[in-house]
């Protein structure tokens, strides 16, 4: 009886824990719609309380704006190939990586996992000078190579992983049948990687979405802005148009929540495959 009572204290308290951690996670998203669905007159009336009537004006203010679907283009084109380049470039580094498995290939690993530890505050000046020298500011091209070499530590870190997990006999066997180490890779290995990769997919695709900092940094020309960019335009030295900016940035979720939904199955897969060695 007592050990009943213990547990359902224990599961209680647990659910507890759970909704205050739900409602801290949605809570900005009930102040981005509170805020997106007021005029200025309720705002100002009203904070937090929720829209009493939808207005919708801010919305089609939203894309009105000059360069908002400049702004969606860009970032979409910057995300797109920040993802082809980051599937195709570390899934073939971590299975060369991977199945070679010597000091030179491991110490390769090891160079680009630095890479993760490295804060990009450290780098951030020489990196400039760098592309200024290149010519690559304020282009699409240095961007989104700025982000394939940000971000690929990690996600060879995450198909290496998976890749361990893969038998090798699958491997030989192929090569038995004629094929060589590329025609191993594309035909056998690379569809077994389903999983990891569309989690690379989504996560690579949200953080250059949302990425503030790089373009913020790399980008000065206002017909090369992403969209997080863009969202800057609504606050001024002395106005700003809180609304509007909410409204905008719904908008801009609405890609970001679209590719999460349609992998979500894929994610958790991917995160823990190549956690238990086969």
């Amino acid at each position: 009886m007592i050990h009943t009572k213990k547990y359902k204290i224990q599961t209680a308290v647990r659910i507890a824990v759970l909704w205050l951690f739900a409602l801290i996670c949605l809570a900005p998203f009930y102040v981005a719609v509170c805020y997106a669905f007021k005029s200025k007159t309720e705002f100002a009336k009203t904070k937090l309380a929720f829209p009493t009537t939808l207005y919708l004006q801010n919305f089609k203010d939203a894309f009105a704006l000059k360069n908002y679907f400049n702004s969606v283009k860009n970032s979409a084109i910057v995300a797109v190939c920040v993802v082809l380049l980051i599937v195709v470039i570390c899934s073939m580094s971590a299975y060369i990586i991977t199945r070679k498995n010597n000091k030179f290939y491991n110490f390769i690993f090891y160079f680009f996992q630095m890479v993760i530890l490295i804060p990009f505050q450290t780098i951030m000046f020489p990196l400039y000078r760098e592309l200024y020298s290149l010519h690559a500011l304020s282009t699409l091209w240095g961007l989104i190579f700025t982000e394939l070499g940000v971000y690929m530590g990690y996600y060879i870190f995450l198909y290496a992983g998976f890749i361990k997990s893969v038998p090798i006999a699958l491997e030989e066997a192929a090569r038995i049948d004629g094929c060589d180490r590329y025609q191993v890779f594309i035909r056998i290995v690379f569809p077994l990687l389903k999983p990891i990769t569309m989690t690379v997919v989504v996560l690579c695709f949200l953080a250059s979405w949302n990425d503030f900092f790089l373009p913020l940094i790399m980008v000065q020309k206002d017909e090369v802005k992403t969209l997080p960019l863009m969202q800057f335009f609504f606050f001024g030295e002395y106005t700003s148009n809180i609304n509007l900016a909410f409204a905008a940035s719904i908008l801009s979720m609405i890609p970001a929540v679209a590719v999460y939904f349609c992998a979500q199955k894929y994610i958790v897969a991917g995160m823990t495959a190549g956690a238990v060695k086969s």
